[in-house]
């Protein structure tokens, strides 16, 4: 239990002058049992102390200095703050003055135990008995608390699940109502799709992560698939590699998990500290959104956006699959200062070494990507990072295709309920000789009527731009409204797909969320005059 004898004030010194504490014109008379609870868990950890030197704020001219020296160098019941302070003019409670008494009382218990009683003077003694005459109720609330603390923590020891992991998990139940096609109007949909997750963090000294992650799902279709609007190659069974590439940019995040009702590794890795600026990721499964790209405000299908596209830049999450890829990632905070560098490099088929289907595998194979990011973010007067820009630089390849793009990630709460964000990005997907339009991968709706047979390359623009809300009407709420354009290039001719999507986030309990989010994606794939609509209810159970 940590002491809670550093809350006494100035005047606790020599035994033999506490009784004049209790009358001090500081010393609070009417304090609760509740107050107290309230005092002790609040309380930082007190510094053990063996000299009175060691409290910066104690001089050798204070009135109580030498009781001071006494009962810290002779009894080693005194403790002081975490920052070497002892605070002596700050008042006290009797409650909080018992606890000091407590914590003297059994000190000298273990030196009369020890055979030292003649180490404590009659004096002491005395005055001891005394006030624990005076103190004998708050001294009996204050044990009577610890026993039941001892309690508490054997049978939390011995019911634990590891002294060294702790269970985590996430469960999102959505039901979602669709309509709209590509092409041509059709029906609408309603259908309900869920996602589990069971995260094991594991830490062996106090540093360090160990995430593994189980996760499984009811294998629901994803919206662009159902309405004849997806790209074929985040499906691409023949190099397994699911990349973001193929643009199929307003599906749900948590639908059309590959492993359906089966359980699947959907994480492993291992975090640790380089010195006291650096971090470092290494794993066999691994996500790019886990460390770059990341942003507040659009990043997390549980928490806000639902769609593919708000919640990661398309030209900077190559490798983006349930089973993530093989590699590494490192954050690196530049000498404590504002800036911090990134970096990242992923291999989606990292667990496969041989070459299929012309395309090689492999931990340097297709499809992989490496990314840098720097980021600018400087502390305000709180210690808070309002603003935050990065910049990011990814090259990589999928199906063959060489992609080398550049981008910009920022966001700013610029006042305590309102913030801005956007992502924007550019570059060139060079299908290496081969006439783009001959790629099922970028011709699923794409490049209907736009791109030619001689078209070997992309120079792709994507851009959004939205507000966030933290906090409306309720705390720890979130609402949030973005728009943007997934793909404009020149090769597709009329690039008029344009999403919208809103969102209100809000807490029924610490572990249920809320979120109804609302779809509008118009002239997808490009084609004039349509416009699909999606609904959601989405309700999320952290544990």
């Amino acid at each position: 239990m940590k002491k809670v004898s550093l809350n006494l004030a100035g005047s606790l010194g020599l035994l033999s002058v506490i009784g004049a504490v209790a009358a001090s014109p500081t010393f609070a008379e009417t304090t609760t049992v509740s107050q107290i609870n309230q005092t002790m868990s609040n309380d930082p950890v007190a510094q053990n102390v063996t000299s009175v030197s060691q409290l910066s704020d104690v001089k050798p001219t204070d009135w109580a200095f030498t009781a001071l020296q006494s009962l810290v160098e002779r009894y080693g019941c005194i403790a002081g703050y975490p920052d070497r302070t002892f605070r002596g003019k700050q008042a006290t409670s009797r409650y909080e003055f018992a606890a000091g008494l407590n914590a003297c009382l059994d000190k000298i218990n273990e030196i009369i135990s020890a055979g030292l009683a003649d180490k404590v003077s009659k004096e002491d003694l005395a005055t001891l008995k005394k006030l624990q005459e005076e103190f004998a109720a708050e001294l009996a609330t204050l044990r009577g608390r610890v026993d039941a603390l001892d309690a508490k923590v054997t049978k939390l020891e011995a019911q634990q699940f590891s002294t060294t992991t702790k269970l985590t998990g996430e469960a999102i139940m959505a039901v979602t109502g669709a309509s709209g096609n590509a092409l041509a109007p059709t029906n609408t949909n309603v259908f309900v799709t869920s996602r589990v997750r069971l995260n094991l963090n594991t830490s062996f000294t106090g540093s360090d992560l160990l995430l593994t992650r189980l996760e499984v799902g009811n294998g629901g279709t994803s919206i662009p698939t159902a309405f004849g609007a997806g790209s074929t190659i985040q499906n691409a069974s023949s190099v397994n590699n699911s990349s973001n590439i193929g643009f199929g940019t307003y599906g749900q995040d948590y639908a059309g998990l590959t492993a359906g009702s089966t359980f699947t590794l959907a994480k492993l890795r291992y975090d640790f500290n380089i010195g006291n600026d650096a971090r470092v990721s290494i794993g066999p499964v691994m996500h790019a959104y886990d460390h770059i790209d990341v942003n507040t405000y659009a990043n997390n299908e549980a928490y806000d956006f639902s769609s593919t596209f708000f919640i990661n830049n398309p030209l900077h999450v190559l490798i983006n699959g349930q089973n993530g890829g093989a590699g590494a990632a490192f954050d690196w905070n530049i000498a404590k200062s504002a800036f911090t560098l990134r970096g990242l490099y992923l291999a989606g088929n990292g667990n496969q070494p041989a070459a299929a289907t012309g395309v090689n595998r492999g931990l340097f194979g297709d499809p992989y990507q490496a990314t840098a990011e720097l980021e600018f973010a400087p502390k305000n007067a709180d210690g808070d990072k309002p603003f935050a820009i990065k910049l990011l630089y990814t090259n990589g390849a999928v199906n063959n295709a060489t992609i080398n793009s550049g981008g910009v990630n920022v966001e700013w709460k610029f006042a305590k309920g309102a913030a801005l964000f956007g992502r924007y990005g550019f570059g060139t997907i060079d299908n290496r000789g081969v006439a783009i339009s001959t790629v099922p991968s970028f011709t699923s709706g794409l490049f209907t009527g736009g791109a030619t047979s001689t078209d070997t390359s992309l120079s792709p623009q994507t851009w959004m731009f939205g507000f966030a809300f933290p906090d409306l009407f309720k705390e720890g709420a979130l609402a949030g409204i973005a728009v943007g354009q997934p793909l404009i290039t020149s090769a597709i001719g009329n690039a008029t797909q344009t999403n919208l999507e809103l969102f209100y986030n809000f807490p029924v309990s610490s572990n249920i969320r809320i979120t109804p989010d609302v779809q509008f994606v118009f002239n997808p794939n490009n084609v004039s005059g349509s416009t699909i609509f999606v609904g959601t209810l989405r309700t999320v159970f952290s544990f």
